[in-house]
């Protein structure tokens, strides 16, 4: 958990957790004692639908609060049009206090510039501060790639090579049968050794981007893969729970690494393989507790294939507002 003070410090939190610069949004840091436990964004609600609004982040953080001992509420609001001062700032206010969470500091980040919320604007520093920020420097320097649906590289067609090796994988995975129990290990080795390839050669190779074209190419194989970023499960019940967020992943730097190499091989990977790997790809951002980049990135998914069934449902689920527990739980421990 990181403890944080000024309110430059709080919006530069905010933005390495996020991985970018809200707009026109409200980020809500979950607190216990002096720690933030959970970092969630929302956008402002629009005119006359407060109250919808509220209902919303209600069930989006009344769960988590319960869960995680939560006792207060840092909140920064990203509010250029001036439309979350007033009523949904009081709203968001009562609904805190109630659920046993009160906004302890309120931070505004307006045209340019960050200030108290309920200040009168005399002590505004640039928004340009958060640069130079201990924890956006640290970020820069230890950091990952965010990973960013609009960095996504385009592939109009895989190499021939690619192609070859993902034919074969195809016909490997139409032969190993319909049992989980076997199935599922197996796969699950496998997707692990090709993270190992990844981490060791730097990059995604051919051989590593035809396996993961075959792979995606059928549901089972794709079922199986994003399994083995959270962890090993044999049965659907199991296997289920993971893929909904209700277990906490069991190696996260598998999840990371996978994430990584997923994204990465969208530049070699083309065709109906592509919409099921962005799937992947969104769901490790949401797991991760990104629901911003998983959403752009499941946008790019209903642009290939508007009725595309996971993808859709995926929507779904993140919309709804559920949180993984993996988000939930501090990467550190």
């Amino acid at each position: 958990m990181t403890s944080i003070s000024s309110n430059v410090s709080i919006a530069a939190f905010v933005r390495t957790s996020l991985k970018l610069d809200p707009q026109e949004s409200v980020a809500i840091l979950l607190c216990k004692g002096r720690s933030v436990v959970a970092t969630l964004r929302v956008d402002i609600a629009n005119g006359g639908q407060v109250t919808q609004w509220i209902d919303a982040i209600h069930s989006l953080v009344g769960q988590i609060i319960t869960d995680n001992g939560i006792d207060a509420t840092v909140l920064v609001a990203y509010d250029d049009r001036g439309e979350f001062k007033g009523r949904g700032y009081s709203e968001l206010d009562n609904l805190m206090m109630l659920i046993g969470a009160p906004i302890r500091r309120a931070v505004l980040v307006a045209n340019g510039q960050i200030m108290d919320f309920n200040g009168d604007g005399t002590d505004a520093v640039a928004y340009s501060e958060v640069e130079a920020e201990p924890l956006t420097l640290e970020d820069r320097l230890n950091g990952k790639n965010p990973l960013r649906a609009k960095d996504i590289e385009h592939c109009e067609e895989s190499s021939i090579e690619v192609q070859t090796i993902a034919v074969a994988r195809v016909a490997e995975i139409m032969k190993m049968g319909d049992s989980l129990e076997e199935i599922a290990p197996k796969i699950g080795h496998e997707m692990a050794t090709q993270i190992a390839i990844y981490r060791e050669a730097g990059e995604v190779t051919e051989e590593v981007a035809g396996w993961l074209t075959g792979t995606f190419s059928v549901k089972l194989g794709r079922d199986m893969a994003v399994l083995a970023l959270a962890g090993t499960a044999t049965d659907k019940v199991e296997i289920a729970s993971y893929l909904i967020g209700d277990r906490v992943v069991e190696d996260r730097q598998i999840l990371e690494d996978g994430h990584e190499m997923l994204f990465e091989s969208l530049a070699q990977i083309a065709g109906s393989p592509r919409p099921n790997i962005l799937c992947a790809v969104a769901w490790a951002h949401w797991t991760r507790g990104n629901s911003t980049e998983a959403m752009a990135t499941l946008t790019e998914v209903i642009e290939l294939e508007p009725n595309h069934e996971l993808g859709n449902l995926f929507m779904k689920l993140i919309a709804s507002g559920k949180v993984s527990k993996t988000a939930m739980k501090n990467p550190k421990q």
